[in-house]
């Protein structure tokens, strides 16, 4: 009947339960006892997610757009770089003065530069999100890029074919149906001390406002940690930096 049991169950319940104690701390014994750590938050906010949806055929004319923008500031960083390498011409000896021949010397003409050629772009990702939720996509973009090596024959160039740089773009596009940089950074291995590499991760609601914040991968001449940026209408604001915390 319920409520009531055997004479002599209660008994050989409690040793059961005491054997089965016995045999738990024996095998407790033998195996290593792992401790995770978690946090849990009844009240946060409700996972959602960022992705922004493009109307047909809207993405391909997007990629247009910012594969040109980022080969433009893929050479005009090699530009600079360049132009940082030439040193100025040597001064005369002092004291001396040139001869003159009693005619006036013809202008050297100006020596004319050849356009930097465009980088070849590869491992390139677009990501595009929604991070205001006002249905206004905000594009990521990185890719890895290189110049293409001089043509046979040609001149001595102080661009290195060799050399690989990463190139970190967000924009979005404004009114006027042009792209509007929030970001754009462009560096490479001698130079991540000025410019660190980024590598986007996600989206993610960070301090739980409802609005998105974008999580990257960082790598600089300190060593590698993460760094979150919140997008504004006109530049990334660092929200957290592992490798500078403040």
């Amino acid at each position: 009947m319920p409520g009531y049991s055997k004479p002599g169950a209660a008994t050989s319940t409690a040793s059961a339960t005491a054997d089965a104690a016995k045999s738990g701390a024996a095998a407790a014994d033998k195996g290593v006892v792992e401790t995770v750590p978690a946090i849990s938050d009844a009240g946060g906010p409700q996972l959602k997610s960022f992705a922004y949806e493009w109307l047909k055929d809207e993405e391909g004319e997007r990629r247009l757009q910012v594969v040109a923008l980022a080969k433009e500031q893929v050479r005009a960083y090699v530009e600079a770089r360049a132009r940082a390498k030439i040193l100025p011409k040597p001064a005369g000896a002092a004291g001396t003065r040139p001869a003159s021949s009693g005619k006036t010397a013809a202008a050297a003409p100006a020596k004319t530069t050849a356009k930097t050629k465009d980088p070849i772009l590869e491992n390139e990702q677009m990501k595009t999100f929604d991070v205001w939720t006002t249905n206004q996509p905000v594009i990521v973009y990185s890719a890895e890029a290189h110049m293409p090596p001089p043509a046979a024959g040609s001149p001595h160039s102080d661009v290195d074919a060799e050399l690989q740089y990463s190139i970190l773009l967000v924009v979005y596009p404004d009114i006027y149906n042009n792209l509007h940089k929030i970001y754009a950074g462009v560096t490479d291995k001698f130079h991540l001390d000025l410019t660190p590499r980024l590598e986007l991760i996600d989206a993610v609601d960070a301090d739980g406002d409802g609005r998105g914040e974008l999580l990257f991968r960082e790598t600089s001449d300190g060593g590698t940690g993460w760094v979150i940026y919140r997008p504004t209408a006109d530049k990334l604001w660092r929200m957290f930096d592992s490798l500078k915390p403040e």
